[in-house]
């Protein structure tokens, strides 16, 4: 299939845009994770096991937190985050 120059530019800058994103976003939730042991703030991780992103060979990304507490955490079970850290982060994280 053909793609215009412009076209190939424009999806190569999507992709770009969308990685900033994902690694702002991944340096915020380590960063607004509660502390007490460390082991939920070292929780985070990056997967890299998506379908490609558009027109590139760069993989997306998954970022997921596998500590059994976590979910606790985001319910506000620690005065240090407040209840959905996790959805206001995202949000936050949207914004430009």
């Amino acid at each position: 299939m053909f793609k215009s120059k412009a076209t190939r530019q424009t999806e190569k800058d999507i992709a770009h845009d969308y990685d900033n994103y994902q690694t702002r976003l991944f340096r915020e939730l380590v960063r607004k994770t509660p502390i007490d042991t460390g082991q939920a703030q070292r929780g985070w991780k990056e997967i890299q096991d998506m379908g490609k992103l558009i027109g590139t060979n760069k993989k997306a990304v998954i970022i997921r937190n596998d500590v059994a507490y976590i979910q606790r955490l985001d319910e506000g079970h620690s005065s240090q985050a407040p209840k959905g850290f996790v959805e206001k982060t995202i949000k936050q994280t949207r914004k430009p």
